[in-house]
């Protein structure tokens, strides 16, 4: 049995855009978690209400926090399947996604990836915001060695596009951070930890949408402090379970933090707290590369130019 855990926040639509793109059969299950909605709550309740969504365990979030990873953690309790895919409810599954993923319903593997694809919610044209998990699934198929495998256990770190059996999680009480920002990173690198067998496919199972307000990053000081906290934690976790060797193969730093900290303006202060911060957690930042200024240029103007290609679909 199949397990879909779908934390939902005021886009209904989308929702169901989501929910019918998942087979109605009994051995598939659907579980959507509401995570405090305050807009269009009629038509919430209607959906939840509808016969012809009585296949779906609608949940909602009780508890005294917010956010993602409490939804998916709630879900997760609730969990029937032997293996459990995740879901962002403004997402959805591709035509054949089932039929592709039922073929590994009786492997012997912990988890299995999959090829994203995204598409812009205005225009229909296809986006770049899966470009960076495809790059790594595309590296580890031609080139199968032990860079391309660490990228994936620990640098692939979105629950979606992967499906996992849900015993990996159990036994190792794997679990959501239940914080506002950033509440899959620490979950996917334990996955990547712990995972023993996994196979990896150039199908393609889920498409991630991208609109206006969409992108979870946002400028937000709150937000990025969760954030820094969240690298901080990653970053320590993988210098205590990895070797010399494997780290330096993923490059670990907190080099990120910083460029997001001066492209949204957070000001000299929080930038230079922010180095601190990261310094005192034994976090590397910069090397010796950043003394030649046309290095530091050029990785200063990438960053800038993400930043405006996506500047449109960030939440304030």
């Amino acid at each position: 049995m199949l397990s879909i855990v779908i934390p939902h926040y005021n886009s209904v639509d989308m929702l169901k855009k989501l929910i019918n793109s998942i087979p109605k059969q009994s051995d598939v299950q659907i579980i959507v978690v509401d995570d405090k909605s305050n807009k269009d709550i009629e038509s919430l309740n209607s959906l939840m209400s509808d016969n012809r969504y009585d296949h779906v365990l609608f949940l909602k979030n009780e508890t005294n926090k917010k956010g993602a990873g409490v939804c998916r953690n709630i879900g997760l309790k609730k969990v029937k399947g032997e293996w459990v895919l995740f879901a962002d409810a403004d997402d959805f599954f591709t035509d054949d996604f089932y039929s592709i993923v039922r073929k590994y319903f009786n492997s012997d593997n912990d988890v299995i990836f999959f090829t994203p694809t995204s598409i812009e919610l205005e225009t229909g044209k296809k986006s770049n915001r899966h470009d960076v998990y495809e790059k790594k699934i595309v590296d580890y198929i031609q080139n199968n060695n032990i860079k391309s495998e660490l990228s994936l256990r620990y640098e692939f770190t979105v629950p979606w596009s992967k499906l996992i059996k849900v015993n990996l999680l159990k036994e190792n009480n794997i679990c959501f951070d239940e914080v506002i920002a950033s509440n899959d990173m620490m979950f996917s690198a334990k996955v990547g930890l712990y995972m023993e067998k996994f196979d990896v496919s150039d199908k393609v199972i889920y498409c991630v949408t991208k609109s206006k307000g969409s992108l979870t990053t946002k400028i937000n000081e709150t937000i990025f402090d969760t954030r820094l906290m969240v690298r901080i934690n990653y970053c320590q976790f993988l210098k205590y379970n990895l070797s010399s060797k494997e780290l330096k193969m993923i490059n670990l730093s907190g080099r990120g933090m910083i460029y997001n900290s001066i492209i949204h303006g957070h000001g000299l202060k929080k930038v230079f707290s922010t180095y601190i911060k990261l310094r005192r957690n034994g976090i590397e930042v910069f090397n010796l590369k950043f003394l030649n200024p046309i290095f530091l240029i050029k990785k200063v103007s990438r960053h800038y130019k993400i930043y405006s290609e996506n500047k449109r679909y960030l939440s304030k």
